[in-house]
């Protein structure tokens, strides 16, 4: 497993992931429409935050962002974290959310949002079981059912950091 920061080269690359992502979760892909922040990665995640790929192979098998929505506050969103359907379950979500939350401690920003699905009920137990807590809806999306946070002055006491030592002797991201 590789874990890289996105790149222009790629992009073709997450288009195609995030097509077989949503149509396995019967949801529509408009990369020129409501999607479009995953068909100009470069634009709406490198310049306020950052976006990561996972790679097995050189096949792209899941993805994670942060974005800063409030720069005085130090607050970012965390979006796009999916994993190919076949890849699920293996800790890879685990893996790819930790990356995020030690990014952001490292920018030392104060709290990470993001919005999910009522369906996406594991993801929801992932965040929960990482500290995240729900919080009022924060934004304006549509389709966004839940809403999280974690404040990363806290986050020293959850399972973002206890998580580690188990990561390290299944995965190696370096």
């Amino acid at each position: 497993m590789q874990l890289l920061e996105f790149t222009k080269d790629i992009q073709q690359q997450v288009i195609r992931f995030f097509e077989i992502c949503f149509a396995a979760l019967g949801w529509g892909y408009s990369p020129n429409g409501r999607h479009i922040d995953t068909a100009d990665v470069e634009k709406h995640y490198m310049q306020s935050g950052r976006f990561w790929c996972l790679f097995d192979n050189n096949v792209l098998i899941g993805t994670v962002a942060v974005r800063t929505i409030d720069f005085e506050n130090k607050i970012f969103e965390l979006k796009r974290m999916f994993i190919l359907p076949k890849y699920q379950g293996k800790g890879y979500g685990r893996q790819l959310l930790k990356h995020a939350i030690d990014y952001a401690k490292e920018q030392k920003y104060s709290t990470i949002c993001l919005d999910t699905r009522n369906e996406l009920a594991i993801a929801q137990h992932l965040y929960k079981k990482h500290g995240f807590k729900q919080i009022d809806k924060y934004n304006n999306n549509e389709y966004a059912d839940v809403y999280f946070e974690l404040k990363l002055t806290d986050c020293e006491n959850t399972l973002c950091d206890i998580h580690e030592h188990k990561q390290q002797k299944h995965h190696d991201l370096s």
